[in-house]
C-alpha cells in the first residue's frame, strides 16, 4: 500500500511539472508570487521543472520495476517446481 502511494505521488509530481503541461498550469498562476517569478525567469524554471519530471518518471519507473520483481513468482526461464504425489 505504501509503495502504491510513493508511485502515485511521484506520478502527481510528474503530471505537474511535465513540459507541456506546464502552459495549462501557468495561467492558473497568475497573479501570484510564484507566477510572477515563472515569468521572469522562464528558462530556469523551465530547465528545473524539466529535471524535476525526469527525476519523477524514473522514480516511477523504478518503484514499477521492484514492484513486479516482487510480484514475479518465476521468470520466462525458470521451471516451476512440482509437487510430490503429481
Amino acid at each position: 500500500m505504501k509503495e502504491n502511494a510513493k508511485k502515485f505521488g511521484w506520478g502527481v509530481l510528474a503530471l505537474l511539472t511535465c513540459p507541456c503541461h506546464v502552459v495549462l498550469i501557468l495561467p492558473l498562476l497568475a497573479g501570484t508570487m510564484l507566477g510572477a517569478y515563472f515569468a521572469a525567469h522562464q528558462t530556469a524554471v523551465s530547465v528545473i521543472l524539466g529535471i524535476v519530471f525526469v527525476i519523477s518518471i524514473l522514480m516511477i519507473f523504478k518503484k514499477a520495476n521492484k514492484q513486479g520483481k516482487n510480484d514475479a513468482v518465476h521468470d520466462c526461464c525458470s521451471v516451476p517446481g512440482r509437487k510430490p504425489g503429481e
